[in-house]
């Protein structure tokens, strides 16, 4: 939360916005979200800084040869993940963050989550909206990109101050995604996040599915040690021997809650299906990690001693594993600032991978 002092100050700036999306009222000339396009919401020039963006939420129109099912759950996911917020600083091509819309505002478990907001991001009733600001020093262009063949209601809009002049010690903000598959084992250590150069991790929002019985209710899968390890070292700075505690919650994840920093804006733990659904978010503000060279985040499942001592555990888990079952799926989506502009992103999965719930389905037989 700002400083009282921060709030009441009077400033010599020019506040102003952009918009996109609606070409049905006083501005026709604007590119509307229609299928396979990329429209641009914002195109500004700096020094600024943007201090909000706004999206509506978009609903897949009922066309019945997509999703032969007809369920809902599918159509709400191809509006969720088929469209993708990017943007880009200082006309350089990479941009610097590319995350598909929902998760980019922490809409988990591909469009699942409840309405929920803190001081970062939120879902209001049908749309979007960012308060994370975003300094820019010569140009900040803010995209959205339809990969669906539907044609989408949209109308964003972008904040953002004007800088009586560009600051040195201003970071650029990042976000990236990365959704895997894996089958969870004793051994398992999973790469959630590397990025190299100099800045600090502001947060970061996670969606975890299983349709594995033998992790109903997250049974293990809220276990793993994760480790970040700042500038190269060996051993992690900082070590949260737990998922849950890592986003700042004890004892697994039980219930829904909506915090200033975290929360847990979706759980669903289905006793029939076996669908075990997760959308968990944590921010940071005292409490960034700071690196200068490189930043390492690994969700790493080996030292789990309390399991692997229990006899009845191992036996069911590696029955489960022989039997081809075991498999999560982690969506992940990181938040940072750092000095200079640009991130190798992971491939975009297609659009029809995106929007599955499950990447990789356990056998049904387990079921």
């Amino acid at each position: 939360m700002s400083n009282w002092k921060d709030l009441c100050r009077l400033k010599s700036r020019k506040t102003t916005m952009s918009n996109g999306g609606w070409a049905y009222d006083a501005y026709p000339d604007l590119e509307t979200l229609d299928a396979f396009s990329r429209i641009t919401i914002a195109d500004l020039k700096g020094p600024g800084v943007i201090t909000c963006i706004h999206s509506t939420q978009h609903f897949t129109p009922d066309e019945p040869d997509i999703f032969p099912q007809g369920l809902a759950f599918e159509k709400k996911a191809y509006a969720a993940r088929g469209i993708i917020l990017e943007i880009y600083y200082n006309d350089v091509p990479t941009p610097a963050a590319r995350v598909p819309l929902a998760d980019f505002f922490g809409d988990g478990c591909c469009g699942q989550a409840l309405h929920f907001g803190n001081q970062f991001i939120e879902k209001a009733p049908e749309s979007y909206n960012c308060f994370i600001p975003m300094p820019f020093e010569k140009s900040v262009k803010v995209v959205l990109v339809n990969e669906t063949k539907y044609n989408y209601s949209n109308y964003s809009f972008v904040e953002y101050e004007q800088l009586p002049e560009w600051e040195n010690h201003f970071g650029y903000f990042h976000a990236t995604w990365e959704r895997t598959s894996f089958q969870l084992n004793t051994q398992t250590r999973l790469p959630a996040l590397h990025i190299d150069g100099s800045g600090h991790l502001l947060g970061r929002s996670y969606s975890i599915c299983t349709d594995e019985p033998f992790f109903d209710q997250f049974n293990f899968v809220m276990e793993a040690n994760n480790e970040y390890r700042i500038d190269g070292e060996e051993r992690p700075s900082l070590d949260y021997l737990g998922t849950e505690d890592s986003f700042s919650f004890s004892w697994g994840f039980q219930k829904e809650y909506n915090g200033p920093y975290a929360g847990m804006n979706f759980i669903k733990c289905d006793s029939v299906s076996k669908h075990s659904l997760l959308s968990i978010y944590r921010f940071m503000e005292n409490n960034v990690i700071r690196f200068d060279k490189s930043l390492d985040l690994t969700i790493n499942w080996s030292n789990e001693q309390y399991f692997f001592k229990n006899e009845l555990f191992m036996k069911t888990f590696t029955k489960t594993l022989e039997n081809g079952g075991g498999w999560i799926d982690y969506a992940m989506t990181s938040y940072w600032y750092q000095k200079a502009i640009g991130y190798n992103h992971k491939p975009m999965l297609q659009v029809e991978e995106r929007c599955k719930l499950f990447l990789k389905e356990n056998p049904k037989s387990m079921n």
